[in-house]
């Protein structure tokens, strides 16, 4: 038993590290590439190299804080994201429309579930306990699975899971983590739409950004369809649990099994009264079955009996809808206009394409938008160099072809640029113009990781301090390339060759 329990609370770690770590996870990391993608990955990779090495440790353990709440607050919020999809939505005006339309296709197929095998076990009984989901109709029908037998699933639930065996555990979640899996992908895949689709149209071109909202979009869609596609075993673990262990819950109770269907509804009637109101029925408490005194009889006495109704399908369980809508006639169960089979796809129809179509045009027309609110980075690519450019060469007008040339002119490259080859600023050194003339590129090994292009440094060796050096790039964290006037190269070869150097910043 040790073992078992053991391996039921690893395997739980890992329902909470699939359903929420790993989504998280992911949204994060394509949040990241967005922002580095946006800022360029080589500056992102140099401005990352240029922290300090206890700033660096700083800036993980930050992120690590930083998914370890998102993840807690996103733990606490999951049975809330999946009653949302599930439909139970507040009533509030701007819902109206959408839960009106939605509910009109689920409507359609409600009413053909009664000849349709597929549909009995995705909708619920009545059409005013329809809900404008999917996910949430197939859930509403595992609940009220309990009815055939007198019991409130609502109620019943949170005291049959505490006697559920432990194999049937393992396996409800298994299932669970699968449903919850796909809503929390959904619902991220949801917020990268509408986060990463901002944060895309500030630092990443039209296309990008337009990606972005698409590729949000598609995902949250994928997602709602697998925790559908996962509710299925769902509910049908939570009609096992109801048909196989409901007894389990009596006999921990220390009561009495019933003996026929019609002690078992009024059983399960007046327990449902005693732990929702308060207390059972005055006239039927004998129908607790509590358990007689060991000198008296088992078999029940006249006394014990309970009125009941005749036939057990006639009979008035509570039925408390969780979504708080008034329970309505059963659905017809011979012949009729309203029990004739229909196709799911027929079924679904009704009003679904309008719905589905207003949206993939919402997202459509919002990832146009985003492409048209983007940063327009096409203008820089269309500059390119007229000559082949070596490395750390100040740009001239003559050396750039383009509408928009001229705004490129006194920066320098950092590395060699082809004849034809396009130009970009984030590739590109600050503009210094004259500032670098007259002077040549040196590479010196030194602690570089505070170091930005452009920046004035000195260098201290065991030769002297010499000033009035221009940082033009950063390698690496332990070097630098300087821009050193010719006259002072000589000195300070012979100051790095006679012992290690050390970077000096000015003063901010």
């Amino acid at each position: 038993m040790g073992g078992l329990i053991d391996g039921v609370t690893a395997f739980l770690d890992r329902r909470q590290l699939t359903s929420v770590w790993m989504p998280l996870t992911a949204f994060l990391a394509a949040l990241a590439t967005v922002a580095a993608a946006g800022v360029g990955w080589g500056r992102a990779l140099t401005r990352w190299n240029g922290l300090a090495g206890e700033t660096r440790i700083l800036v993980v353990l930050g992120l690590v804080l930083v998914t370890v709440l998102a993840g807690q607050l996103l733990t606490v919020a999951r049975p809330g994201l999946v009653h949302c999809y599930a439909g139970h939505w507040p009533d509030l005006r701007v819902l109206r429309p959408l839960r009106a339309a939605l509910l009109a296709r689920h409507l359609a197929a409600q009413r053909a579930r009664a000849g349709n095998p597929e549909l009995f076990l995705t909708y619920p009984r009545t059409a005013r306990r329809t809900l404008p989901t999917r996910l949430g109709n197939v859930l509403r029908a595992a609940e009220e699975h309990g009815d055939r037998y007198g019991l409130d699933a609502m109620t019943v639930w949170p005291r049959l899971y505490t006697v559920l065996p432990d194999p049937f555990l393992v396996s409800f979640a298994q299932a669970a983590t699968a449903m919850q899996t796909g809503v929390m992908v959904s619902f991220l895949g949801a917020a990268f739409t509408v986060a990463g689709g901002t944060l895309a149209v500030l630092v990443l071109p039209g296309a990008g950004a337009a990606c972005c909202v698409w590729g949000g979009a598609l995902v949250a869609v994928l997602g709602y369809r697998a925790a559908v596609r996962a509710a299925g075993p769902y509910a049908q673990l939570i009609r096992a649990a109801f048909d196989v262990h409901r007894f389990l819950l009596i006999e921990a109770m220390r009561l009495r099994l019933p003996t026929s269907p019609a002690q078992e509804r009024a059983q399960w009637e007046q327990l449902t009264k005693l732990w929702y109101r308060g207390a059972p029925d005055y006239d039927r408490i004998s129908a607790l079955r509590y358990p007689t005194p060991p000198e008296s009889s088992s078999e029940p006495t006249p006394g014990d009996l309970v009125p009941v109704p005749a036939d057990p399908a006639t009979a008035s369980p509570p039925d408390p809808d969780p979504a708080g809508l008034p329970s309505g006639p059963p659905a017809p169960s011979g012949p009729g206009p309203e029990a004739r089979p229909v196709a799911p796809s027929a079924a679904l129809a009704g009003r679904a394409r309008p719905v589905r179509s207003l949206l993939a045009a919402a997202i459509t027309l919002a990832g146009v938008a985003a492409a048209g609110m983007g940063p327009q980075r096409g203008t820089d690519e269309e500059i390119h160099a007229t000559r082949d450019l070596p490395a750390f060469h100040v740009l001239a007008p003559a050396d750039l072809k383009g509408e928009r040339a001229g705004r490129l002119s006194g920066r320098y490259t950092v590395k060699p640029v082809g004849k034809g080859a396009s130009l970009r600023p984030s590739e590109l050194g600050p503009p210094l113009g004259t500032a670098l003339a007259g002077r040549l590129a040196l590479t010196v090994s030194v602690d570089a990781q505070r170091v930005r292009r452009g920046q004035a440094v000195s260098l201290r060796t065991p030769k002297g301090t010499f000033g009035g050096l221009i940082a033009l790039e950063v390698p690496a964290k332990n070097s630098l390339i300087v821009a050193v006037p010719s006259t002072d190269l000589d000195a300070l070869s012979r100051g790095l060759d006679a012992g290690p150097a050390r970077l000096v910043l000015p003063v901010s």
